[in-house]
């Protein structure tokens, strides 16, 4: 049984203690055999590759060898680290929401899921966990993606306003609100809200983190996360951040010197630089954490004690900060329990929970190029250096090593001193270095392409992204490992998401063209739905790549340049939209103008519900005030023909009445049509095409089609029929002879 030292716990905490301390020493049993490998890396990692480890202390010191002796490190493995954690980093998930079932709430729910998908990841800092985690998983083959709901006081207040009973006076806060809603002096449902009596609460956000296989402790036998049926989480946290969290929980908890071998290591760590350990620490101490508090979080799905499991985070000393029985992380939809965290494998070890890294077989290659490399130091200082012979008898000069030395002497006749040239070291030395290194590659999958770096004569670009597809082909198996973790991650995340945040979130979502607007987002309006990673999306890809494939395409016929949005998409994939004139300054225009007709259409469609109105007589109203314009010269047409479709397929514009659709497709999308038509026609740019068009309106150029202005009298642009099968009345252009207008 675990000690408990805590004198002033209750029998409760008593018993939760000795729960989290006897998984402790559970999960602790074996674990130090990977923990030294990992620790290993990392030094290797930094430069510290000198040292040896002694099983005694279970620690890695540095290796007692004569002071003459050379320790040379050139850190190949670093640099081979570096491009394995950069292909790692580059992986970007395209994640992808189904419904489970064939219901229109779980298909709504799945269409609206990738933009809360989006705001999970901004508010969570998902982008950055996975960056870190990428060097956990290059380093130790493993690492964590922890996910929780913060609900600290830095995270937002928001008020809850509590209520008050008309019939009797009942005065009830938040807090004293009965579920039934009914007041519990007299069990009127007769409530009113009272702000007055309300209470501000914390709004809380998600949070994930990086999490390295330091502070993970579970069962090593069991191969799989879900297979596990608890896990211990011990971390560092600062001392502020815990009352910050815990409130009044956390009162007593003070700083604590956890002093297990996995905290020795990332303490030591935390000061580790690559010429030593800081404030005097060797590799594997510590000091002490200084201001840190030791957090143990428990994860039980189910056990003896506790059937429906549990969740309880206790401080190094001993404190109950937080407890939830039963079990709180489960899916509603099956109530199945779920681990709030994925584990995210390098490269899988059959049988055994910890993966392994290109690094562990990469720092034997690199302790050997040390011992190589020193010997080779030796040999040059030892043996290549020239020697001088001095008889008995004769007397020199002092011999120093500047270059154009003179030096006298004197003694017998025929005595002097004689210099011996040293001796070169051997190529097969020389031969060794260089197999070693191209051994490192051999290893790691870091090929010259995979740096950067020109592949000998080879010149095409096919050749290259081929040789590139082939080098990230070795690491299949790492992608499809990290897109089964991060499609993990994202089911947890929503799930998590959904059940805690009962506070609307407002945040900026972008629409079409550039523009952009505030959406609430409820964690109650998911349903249920399922979430994938798009296939081969964890790829990396290069803009090179891209490029090559677009412009293959392009000669095999499959895009077609003369559509413009085909064109713009090409221009926005080659990185060349700077190219096209004025495509940046159209796009800001063509967003407020989406923005503007967007505004006005919801007006519209109040003023429409107005019965007092002739629906002919408001209709034609309405098209006077039609907000948005065709500037015949300074438009670029085939730009905002593309940010305008893209519009009319969101999920806003397809919500209006079709009688607005296809207002804003006649009296606008159609001129930008029959204009992008004609310069592409002509090969005239904007300017030239509405020089044209204008002379064209005067007769001055034969054989010129015009572009189709409004028409003052019958019907729409291209001889439409207005939607509401009136005739068009709006008259001509309100920027006389520079706009098409309605």
């Amino acid at each position: 049984m675990a000690e408990v030292t805590r004198s002033d716990a209750t029998d409760k905490e008593k018993k939760l203690i000795e729960l989290v301390l006897d998984y402790k020493d559970r999960f602790e049993k074996r674990r130090w055999v990977f923990e030294r490998e990992w620790y290993r890396n990392v030094l290797f990692y930094l430069g510290q590759q000198w040292i040896t480890y002694e099983e005694s202390f279970r620690r890695w010191r540095t290796r007692n060898l004569p002071r003459w002796v050379p320790l040379p490190v050139t850190n190949r493995l670093a640099s081979t680290a570096n491009v394995i954690r950069s292909a790692v980093a580059q992986v970007h998930p395209a994640f992808t929401a189904f419904p489970t079932r064939e219901s229109e709430k779980s298909i709504l729910s799945a269409n609206a899921a990738d933009k809360y998908l989006d705001v999970i990841m901004q508010e969570s800092g998902f982008r950055g966990a996975r960056r870190r985690m990428a060097s956990w998983i290059t380093l130790t083959g493993n690492g964590f993606l922890h996910t929780e709901f913060d609900t600290s006081d830095d995270t937002g207040k928001v008020l809850i306003p509590g209520e008050a009973c008309l019939d009797c006076g009942q005065q009830m806060r938040p807090s004293e609100i009965p579920t039934d809603l009914k007041c519990p002096k007299c069990g009127s449902e007769n409530l009113k809200e009272e702000p007055a009596l309300g209470e501000e609460v914390p709004q809380g956000r998600l949070r994930v983190r990086a999490l390295s296989p330091f502070e993970v402790y579970l069962d090593n036998h069991i191969p799989e996360l879900d297979d596990q049926t608890a896990i211990l989480v011990i971390e560092a946290r600062a001392l502020e951040a815990v009352k910050q969290t815990y409130g009044k929980e956390a009162d007593d908890v003070v700083p604590d010197g956890e002093r297990e071998h996995a905290s020795f290591y990332l303490e030591s760590l935390a000061h580790m630089t690559s010429t030593g350990v800081g404030a005097g620490m060797r590799a594997g101490d510590s000091s002490g954490k200084g201001g840190a508090v030791t957090l143990y979080r428990l994860y039980v799905k189910t056990c003896k004690d506790y059937p429906d499991g549990l969740y309880v985070v206790m401080s190094g000393d001993q404190h109950i900060l937080e407890t939830h029985d039963p079990y709180p992380f489960r899916y509603l939809r099956t109530n199945r329990p779920f681990f709030p965290m994925v584990h995210i494998r390098y490269d899988d070890v059959p049988g055994r929970f910890w993966a392994k890294t290109p690094i562990d077989d990469l720092v034997f290659k690199q302790r050997q190029r040390n011992e190589i490399e020193s010997l080779f130091q030796t040999i040059v200082m030892r043996m290549a250096n020239p020697v001088w012979l001095l008889p008995f008898g004769v007397q020199t000069s002092p011999i120093t090593g500047d270059p154009g030395i003179a030096i006298r002497f004197s003694g017998a006749a025929g005595q002097k001193p004689e210099r011996l040239p040293g001796i070169d070291a051997p190529a097969s030395v020389i031969k060794f270095i260089e197999q070693i290194d191209q051994d490192f590659e051999e290893i790691a999958n870091t090929f010259a392409v995979l740096k950067g770096k020109n592949p000998g004569s080879i010149r095409a670009a096919s050749a290259i992204q081929m040789l590139i597809e082939r080098g990230f082909g070795r690491y299949g198996s790492v992608f499809d490992n990290l897109e089964e973790s991060y499609e993990q991650w994202a089911i947890q995340a929503l799930e998590i998401w959904r059940q805690n945040t009962v506070f609307p979130r407002v945040q900026v979502v972008a629409q079409a063209a550039g523009s952009w607007q505030f959406q609430e987002f409820m964690g109650a309006d998911l349903g249920e739905i399922d979430i994938r990673v798009e296939a081969g999306s964890t790829r990396p890809k290069s803009q090179a790549g891209r490029q090559m494939l677009i412009g293959q395409a392009l000669q095999w016929g499959l895009l077609n340049v003369n559509d413009p949005e085909q064109r713009m998409k090409i221009f926005e994939e080659m990185g060349m939209l700077s190219l096209l004139p004025g495509a940046e300054m159209d796009t800001k225009v063509v967003a407020e103008e989406n923005a503007q007709f967007m505004a006005w259409a919801q007006s519209a469609m109040e003023a429409l519900k107005d019965e007092s109105i002739n629906p002919q007589q408001g209709f034609e109203a309405l098209l006077k005030t039609f907000p948005i314009h065709i500037h015949m010269y300074f438009d670029h047409h085939p730009t905002h023909l593309v940010h305008h479709r893209r519009l009319a397929l969101s999920e806003q514009f397809r919500a209006l009445p079709e009688a607005l659709q296809q207002l804003f497709a006649e009296l606008h999308m159609k001129p930008h049509m029959l204009l992008a038509a004609q310069e592409q026609a002509t090969g005239l740019g904007v300017t030239s095409i509405a020089a044209v068009a204008a002379a064209g309106a005067q007769g001055g150029v034969p054989g010129q089609s015009t572009p189709s202005g409004q028409p003052k009298t019958g019907k729409g642009p291209g001889g439409a029929e207005t939607p509401f099968g009136g005739k068009d009345t709006t008259g001509g252009s309100d920027r006389a002879g520079s706009s098409v207008t309605s």
